[in-house]
């Protein structure tokens, strides 16, 4: 698996460009907040920004099957736990929501359209209120 991977709360000037930079503008639903979407070769990486610092990636990258999507939320959520697991708490019939051990970051997977999303909570109460 050749997804870029990052540490979130790195300062943002600090964040490597995993690709080609497609789009970029204010998030439309935290204050503050900025996003930038890469293309990279197995799709996009969306990176948000707030408060000076890495908060979400938003992996758009399909995989091939059920399988190779298993594997590559195993990677995402064992990289962005940082030595702490992820527990699912929600599976709403389109997608799954986790939370890590302590509470302080989330993740999500949305099975229709196979996209993995992993931030922190201080940002998703931001970001959803």
């Amino acid at each position: 698996m050749g997804l870029p991977l990052f540490r979130l709360l790195d300062p943002a000037d600090a964040v490597a460009e995993p690709g080609e930079l497609v789009w970029e503008g204010p998030h439309e639903k935290a204050a503050e907040a900025y996003q930038r979407r890469y293309e990279i070769a197995e799709g996009h990486v969306i990176l948000t920004t707030w408060q000076g610092n890495l908060h979400e990636v938003i992996y758009q990258t399909p995989a091939k099957d059920d399988a190779a999507s298993a594997d590559r939320n195993a990677v995402l959520l064992a990289h962005y736990g940082d030595g702490h697991p992820f527990n699912e708490i929600l599976d709403n019939g389109y997608g799954k929501t986790y939370r890590r051990a302590g509470m302080e970051r989330y993740a999500l997977w949305s099975y229709a359209m196979d996209y993995t999303t992993v931030g922190t909570m201080a940002f998703h109460a931001v970001k959803w209120g």
